[in-house]
């Protein structure tokens, strides 16, 4: 008798809510095109890339996917989209599109060229109107739909392309690639989470993290009308928004926008900036502990409070504690040697790299990928490897990873929910070599799909 088995793209299927053919053609689509997606993918100074086009291009397949665009379609393109317009970008990129003629799909190429608009942070009442009908509503609700499916997408691309599982598990689309067309695939995966987050708020890359600053009631502090004004102004990183050289043109900026109170925002937001991912490490515990044994409680907040060595040691704890096996490389013996292995069955081993400051400071671009000389010169190129950063990562950092293949970075507070997971037994070891081993900034947000247990949260 034949035992059906479900593979983890399939699970991530299901997962996703995406229609079955949705998924089949957003990964024939990844397959057919992922060398010239890849080559879109900014790689430092050997290339700028041209996230744009890639942008662009992913909200095309998306749009033109069974989801939109079939007799089964589950999401509609408002009509006024189909308009017969000059569109200069979707002539400009018509070669990597997902459907060619283009013009049979006018209406998912002009919606995608509005949204193009939206991302560069264009105020909505601009937007409405570009064609007939089309109102704030319309395309709120297409950025939240494409927002779905490429979250569904992530998820599935990130099963699909996991170098540790057979051939005949991966999706049609996939079992003729290539490891090294595999790897490229995979570098997608990033790309495509940043797009999901720019779709829901309507920003460029370097101001998203302004919209996990909080007030008191729980509303983002920053509109959005602020963090385009900020940026623009080149107030909108991290370390620009708090230095206190940028003080009278903060103010500046927020007074041309008609803020009456335009000091007490200032020192509103530079407050917050300051306290921010303290404030956001310190609601991540909160949560953690409520579902944690009084016996296993002290771990995690160990985790947390500690810098340098004993840091290291907390970390060790609670490996031990749910059984995960790892090696102590840097022993003191080999200098640059890298932090720790981690080792899976049936997995790749994973190379580990702790990386502390003190008080609010956050590990900058250099340390996070410090890892990948120190794997290279001890001879383990050839491991997935990852900087655990306490206590967190400066958010200008991730976009400039997005081309490692083989480098993933994750905050204390997020590997400190994956820990959670396991202790809890709603999650084992192959679920978190799955989680841990994608390239980019690695999220519990995404920890949902590698855990069995309906009782956990989904966005922590």
């Amino acid at each position: 008798m034949k035992k059906l088995h479900a593979t983890e793209t399939g699970r991530q299927v299901a997962f996703s809510g995406l229609l079955p053919e949705t998924a089949h053609y957003l990964l024939q689509y990844l397959a057919d095109q992922g060398s010239a997606l890849r080559e879109m993918i900014p790689d430092g100074e050997r290339s700028t890339g041209d996230i744009s086009r890639l942008d662009y291009c992913l909200i095309n397949a998306s749009l033109t996917s069974p989801e939109f665009s079939s007799r089964q379609r589950t999401r509609i393109i408002h009509h006024g989209f189909g308009e017969a317009t000059q569109n200069d970008l979707v002539e400009a990129y018509a070669d990597t599109l997902a459907e060619q003629p283009w013009q049979a799909y006018r209406s998912a190429a002009n919606s995608s060229s509005l949204l193009m608009h939206w991302l560069d942070g264009v105020p909505v009442n601009l937007l409405e109107d570009q064609f007939p009908n089309v109102r704030a509503g319309s395309i709120m609700g297409l950025c939240r739909d494409l927002t779905w499916v490429l979250s569904g997408l992530s998820n599935i691309l990130a099963a699909a392309s996991n170098p540790s599982q057979s051939k005949g598990e991966r999706p049609q689309a996939f079992r003729l690639l290539s490891p090294q067309a595999l790897t490229d695939l995979r570098l997608l995966i990033s790309p495509i989470r940043q797009l999901q987050w720019r779709l829901d708020v309507g920003l460029p890359t370097a101001a998203l993290w302004m919209t996990e600053l909080r007030a008191e009631s729980g509303e983002r502090a920053i509109s959005r009308v602020e963090a385009i004004a900020l940026h623009k102004m080149g107030l909108g990183t991290f370390e620009s928004l708090r230095l206190r050289s940028n003080w009278h043109q903060l103010v500046d900026t927020l007074k041309a926008l008609d803020a009456h109170n335009a000091n007490d925002k200032a020192i509103e937001f530079q407050r917050l900036a300051n306290a921010w991912h303290d404030t956001v490490r310190q609601r991540r515990l909160a949560q953690q502990l409520t579902r944690l044994s009084d016996e296993d409680k002290p771990l995690i907040e160990g985790f947390y409070n500690h810098r340098e060595k004993g840091f290291e040691s907390a970390f060790e704890a609670l490996l031990e504690r749910a059984g995960i096996a790892y090696e102590l490389f840097d022993t003191g013996q080999k200098p640059g040697a890298f932090d720790y292995i981690l080792h899976f069955d049936g997995r790749p081993s994973i190379v580990v790299e702790c990386k502390t400051k003190q008080g609010n400071n956050l590990v900058d671009l250099n340390a996070a990928r410090v890892v990948l000389s120190s794997s290279e010169q001890f001879g383990h190129q050839d491991l997935f490897c990852v900087t655990l950063c306490q206590p967190g990562i400066d958010p200008n950092v991730p976009e400039q990873l997005q081309s490692c293949a083989r480098l993933g970075v994750v905050e204390t507070h997020d590997l400190a929910e994956a820990f959670v997971r396991l202790l809890r037994r709603t999650m084992d070891a192959h679920a978190l070599y799955d989680w841990l081993s994608q390239p980019g900034q690695i999220k519990a947000e995404t920890l949902f799909v590698h855990t069995r247990a309906a009782a956990e949260p989904e966005a922590p």
